[in-house]
């Protein structure tokens, strides 16, 4: 994801800045069974080094989703680091559970 969002950036004149790291292994959002095992599922997966935030307003790009947990997670970590807002832009949805 990180060639895709600066090319994208770059098409947009937008800034890349890939303060967003994955620290932790975890298992797919899909197989979680209900929306508290998705959110807990991403404690501490993911880090946000708050001296590469701009503070401006962000886009944050991913390119599936499935319960949106990751979105708000990383939402919360980059508010937390000082960005005043970020908009979500997912490439895809991945497909509903069925049962």
């Amino acid at each position: 994801m990180p060639d895709f969002a600066d090319r994208l950036a770059l098409a947009l004149g937008l800034p890349f800045v890939g303060c967003v790291e994955k620290i932790m292994a975890n298992k797919q959002q899909k197989l979680m069974q209900n929306s508290f095992q998705q959110a807990q599922n991403l404690d501490i997966v993911f880090e946000v080094d708050p001296e590469m935030v701009n503070h401006a307003p962000c886009l944050l790009v991913d390119d599936m989703v499935d319960s949106r947990w990751t979105f708000t997670v990383v939402s919360a970590l980059l508010r937390n680091a000082g960005c005043p807002a970020v908009f979500p832009l997912a490439l895809a949805q991945n497909t509903p559970r069925v049962g």
